[in-house]
């Protein structure tokens, strides 16, 4: 790996930042759940485990950024970073995947059906073109209804637009991005827990780190 992509992939302020400001739960929007990914990835309807960590920006911050931008940046972040990188994949240069972390985009989402290094699979995007949607996502799912453990990430983008009444004298609030990183797993062989009471603290902790990866790409690239 080049000196560049390291240094890429290194920790940066605002990833610690993430880290301390970002808030969590362990549940997701229910429209998720009930999403084609999710019937892709757990058509058997078994029960998850899900979880949403997300972060608040002012408008500005991101200002001049596409949500297809923001999506690309953290899913960049998200794959690219440090936390991510610890997860070395064999590299097979003949497969029509992105096999390098160099090689996932930054400025726009892959098509739908790309596969990341050989084990995440992007099954939908919905990014309107009009500016003012107030919701764009991407979800990646991994491993199959073949073994015991699959599941599904979701990048999303929530907008609050700016109200455009000039009438009221009530102060509007300022417009903010939500951006958020929804997951589940599942067990697709048999309707039980898919990891241990162990196994979901550490898992809590290594999506908050992903996450704060995917913030670090996204203010990097606004810049």
């Amino acid at each position: 790996m080049s000196a560049r992509s390291w240094s890429r992939m290194l920790p940066r302020k605002s990833f610690f930042d993430t880290l301390y400001n970002s808030n969590s739960i362990n549940s997701t929007r229910d429209g998720f759940l009930t999403s084609r990914s999710a019937e892709l990835v757990n058509p058997r309807h078994h029960m998850v485990l899900s979880d949403t960590v997300w972060q608040d920006f002012d408008a500005e911050t991101l200002a001049g950024m596409t949500d297809s931008k923001i999506l690309s940046s953290f899913t960049s972040g998200f794959f690219g970073g440090f936390v991510f990188g610890m997860e070395d994949f064999s590299q097979d240069t003949q497969a029509p995947e992105l096999w390098r972390r160099s090689e996932v985009p930054v400025n726009e989402l892959c098509d739908v059906g790309t596969r990341l290094f050989g084990v995440f699979q992007l099954l939908d995007k919905h990014v309107p073109e009009s500016p003012g949607s107030p919701l764009s996502y991407v979800d990646y799912g991994f491993g199959s209804d073949k073994y015991s453990f699959a599941g599904c990430h979701r990048f999303s983008i929530t907008r609050n637009p700016t109200s455009s009444d000039k009438i009221s004298e009530v102060e509007q609030p300022e417009a903010r991005i939500r951006i958020s990183l929804e997951g589940f797993t599942c067990n697709p062989q048999t309707n039980k827990s898919p990891v241990p009471e162990v196994g979901k603290w550490f898992h809590a902790l290594y999506a908050r780190a992903l996450f704060a990866n995917g913030i670090q790409a996204v203010l990097e690239s606004s810049r």
